[in-house]
């Protein structure tokens, strides 16, 4: 288990961000966030690593976290970034294996977790949320087939567009200028996303912003020009 602070009750009112418990009455809600516990973590902690016992479900509740996997070669690739109501450690729930990956704070992070047990029991008296489980599994297959084909056919230029228009369907709100980014990743977190080195990551950024393509004067990327990274994605 990583570090953490210490440990509280989490809030019924929080689930009603969770898509995994979106049919559930109010008095259902505050059942299930009895069985649970929150706990806060800081910026770069490590919530779970790679080979722990999965004994638990988590639930992000406050910020958000990296799911990160690490070559023999001692390469870390993020897998995919997870937000307020995602979920992670399912598999580890469902069969008993160990965790697949580590999960990291990007920020400051809450975070609850639901015992292997009371996790089990809620699925099998709710077909609804078995229904969110298996449709959240599945675009998350799909994202990591279509993470897979690009790391395969894609050059590091047309990754990186793709990657920050997802980032913008995530995590942009409009502004003047077009879409800012509301999560901060730094250029090796992106680098870590694409395959590729911090230094490429950084002089790519460079290029798009001398492009105007991107705006990242505040320190937030602004997407300047979406229709022309979706053109250089294809």
């Amino acid at each position: 288990m990583g570090q953490r602070t210490s440990d509280k009750a989490l809030e019924p009112a929080l689930l009603k961000k969770v898509p995994l418990f979106g049919e559930f009455s109010e008095n259902d809600r505050t059942a299930v966030a009895a069985l649970m516990v929150s706990r806060r973590y800081p910026k770069h902690a490590v919530l779970v690593y790679e080979g722990d016992a999965g004994d638990a479900l988590f639930i992000v509740v406050k910020g958000n976290v990296a799911v990160t996997r690490v070559s023999n070669d001692g390469k870390e690739t993020i897998l995919t970034i997870l937000r307020e109501g995602d979920f992670f450690g399912e598999m580890g729930v469902l069969d008993g294996s160990p965790r697949s990956a580590t999960i990291k704070a990007i920020g400051e992070v809450e975070a609850a977790m639901l015992p292997r047990k009371d996790f089990l029991e809620l699925l099998a008296k709710s077909p609804n949320m078995s229904l969110s489980l298996v449709l959240a599994l599945s675009a998350r297959l799909r994202e990591t087939n279509q993470a897979i084909q690009a790391a395969a056919y894609q050059d590091i230029r047309t990754r990186l567009a793709a990657l920050l228009l997802h980032l913008s369907g995530q995590f942009g709100e409009t502004v003047e200028g077009g879409i800012r980014l509301t999560l901060r990743l730094t250029n090796q977190e992106m680098a870590n996303m694409i395959g590729t080195t911090r230094e490429t990551a950084n002089r790519m950024l460079n290029r798009f912003w001398d492009e105007k393509l991107i705006d990242m004067q505040t320190g937030h990327i602004v997407i300047a020009d979406a229709a022309k990274l979706k053109t250089l994605v294809g």
